[in-house]
């Protein structure tokens, strides 16, 4: 069970993480992107499409956040005592509604990649999985 908790809390990180060079905010003017657009050699108009992708992520993300996720402590903690299965079952559950929004927006970047583009992209982001992978070894 410890692995498989494991593996969902990696999966929720790495769809997190798949992000990262997209989700960058207004303020810091897309730096992530502007790397992104040097890595796979994106159009302007691929740009765009990006900044509108993920715009409408954050925004679909933000609202999951601030209404459909359930701190597992408290789901856990309503009868007054610590239930361990409905602690589970909750982390699991915000990580799968997270996860499906997460990969809604990872198909729609992918259909905007052309062939060569998208390849780029999948070596580029399981490479950051595994760099992520070996920081977590070594933390926990």
């Amino acid at each position: 069970m410890k692995k498989a908790i494991a593996g969902i809390i990696t999966a929720a990180i790495l769809v997190g993480t798949a992000y990262a060079d997209v989700n960058k905010t207004q303020s810091k003017e897309y730096n992530g992107l502007e790397k992104l657009k040097n890595e796979l050699n994106l159009t302007d108009q691929q740009i765009q499409q990006l900044k509108e992708i993920k715009k409408e992520e954050s925004k679909e993300m933000r609202n999951f956040m601030m209404k459909d996720f359930k701190n597992p402590f408290v789901e856990a903690t309503k009868n007054g005592n610590f239930d361990r299965e409905v602690f589970k079952n909750t982390v699991v559950e915000n990580a799968k509604k997270g996860s499906e929004i997460k990969a809604k927006y990872i198909e729609k970047i992918l259909a905007i990649l052309n062939e060569e583009q998208k390849n780029k992209f999948i070596k580029i982001m399981q490479e950051k999985f595994e760099r992520m992978h070996e920081k977590m070894e070594k933390r926990f």
